[in-house]
């Protein structure tokens, strides 16, 4: 590993990272890690909505006010899209410029900004001479216009083609601009290129490896189901829980009475509703065992002892944390291919189900509940070492050799 001397690197993203839960804020913390191993001193700075992360922000995030006039576009209140307005906000003097420069170091070599939100605050900082010769890191997570546009429809948004017209601006100026653009998969690394990106590499999400402690575990084997059951973990993103029925269908029954779709993190309420909603939502919450957000050591051994994992991602670029977690389990894993992108090397392992409609995801939901359990992964196996290119430090540890390339010959 290449190590870096007196090198700064200035994150910028639109959440805060002191308290990671959604996927983004897990990657952009390993971003952090992965810098900080190879040497690099790493300022994170947060552009982040006021009403949220209130008690979970570092020392140089900046708040975007809810009353601010950046908060509308073009004169509009428009849903769901703080993220896209918190870059005119940045990079504006009248807005959180001023407090922004105070907060960063005099000199950085790279500023490498996570989602194309703040790529408006990179340009406006590359205006100050102190700035100016700082390399861009573009790190896109998804091709955000599509996921935006069908974020929309599932919430009946109106009128917003000049929104998502804007986004489809902003993420390809980012591409086209940045002197490093990252991917998480192969296909948005396509699409990056086709917008004529001028160097794209591939960095794909990973995860933690997690161990759970015998007391963790043992309160977990008396409060979860005895027969075999599946766990659902995942945010309040509104992919995650907006098609949940149509994926699955209206009906849980594919869950035997004594077996439970176990649901874990800020998804729940929603899961919650959407399945109450049905007309089986008798049934539907009579499977359900809801968790809500648990500590670490709790989430170890939940995912420890989990029979399998489903994975109801219905669209979208980029790639699932999620995937990468349950994939890595041994358990079983139960998807839509949507749910695969970036991991189609695991598909053809053998506790891995891809269902393409309802019929399908139902089939092998019933499939692997009245399966043995696969066999644990042993110290050494091949199965294990499949795995290992999973974790966090395979997939980003060379990234700051790469960024290292480029400060060394100096920006194009």
């Amino acid at each position: 590993m290449i190590m870096i001397k007196s090198r700064t690197v200035l994150l910028l993203s639109t959440y805060t990272i002191m308290r990671p839960q959604h996927g983004g804020q897990v990657r952009l913390l390993n971003i952090k890690r992965a810098y900080e191993r190879a040497g690099w001193k790493v300022v994170s700075l947060a552009v982040y909505p006021e009403e949220s992360y209130s008690d979970e922000v570092g020392p140089a995030d900046i708040p975007f006010p809810a009353n601010s006039k950046y908060r509308l576009f073009n004169g509009r209140n428009v849903p769901l899209i703080t993220d896209l307005l918190s870059g005119p906000f940045a990079a504006a003097e009248d807005g959180g410029l001023l407090s922004i420069l105070a907060q960063i170091p005099p000199q950085v070599d790279v500023i490498h900004v996570e989602q194309p939100w703040l790529w408006p605050l990179a340009v406006e900082l590359k205006k100050h001479s102190q700035y100016a010769s700082a390399i861009t890191v573009y790190g896109s997570q998804n091709i955000e216009e599509p996921l935006k546009r069908s974020i929309f429809e599932d919430y009946n948004v109106e009128g917003a083609d000049e929104v998502l017209r804007s986004i489809d601006v902003l993420e390809r100026n980012a591409a086209r601009h940045a002197d490093l653009t990252l991917a998480v998969t192969q296909d948005d690394a396509a699409v990056l290129e086709k917008w004529g990106a001028d160097k794209v590499a591939l960095q794909p999400n990973g995860i933690e490896a997690w161990r759970a402690d015998d007391k963790a575990l043992a309160k977990w084997r008396e409060n979860l189901p005895k027969f075999p059951w599946l766990l659902y973990v995942a945010s309040a993103h509104p992919p995650n829980f907006t098609r949940f029925s149509e994926l699955l269908g209206d009906s849980l029954a594919c869950f035997p009475p004594t077996s439970r779709l176990v649901v874990v993190g800020s998804v729940t309420e929603h899961i919650y509703r959407v399945m109450n909603s049905t007309r089986w939502s008798h049934l539907n919450l009579s499977r359900l065992q809801l968790l809500f957000t648990l500590s670490d050591e709790d989430l170890a051994a939940v995912k420890s002892l989990a029979h399998g994992f489903i994975l109801p991602i219905p669209f979208g670029g980029g790639s699932n944390l999620k995937t990468a977690e349950a994939l890595y389990s041994g358990s079983y894993v139960v998807g839509t291919p949507a749910a695969f992108r970036g991991y189609e090397h695991c598909l053809d392992l053998p506790e891995v189900r891809v269902a393409d409609s309802p019929k399908s995801f139902q089939r092998s939901i019933r499939e692997v509940l009245f399966q043995p359990s696969p066999p644990p992964l042993e110290p050494g196996s091949q199965a294990l070492a499949r795995r290992q290119g999973l974790r966090w430090e395979a997939c980003m540890d060379l990234l700051p050799p790469l960024v290292e390339k480029l400060t060394q010959r100096g920006a194009p």
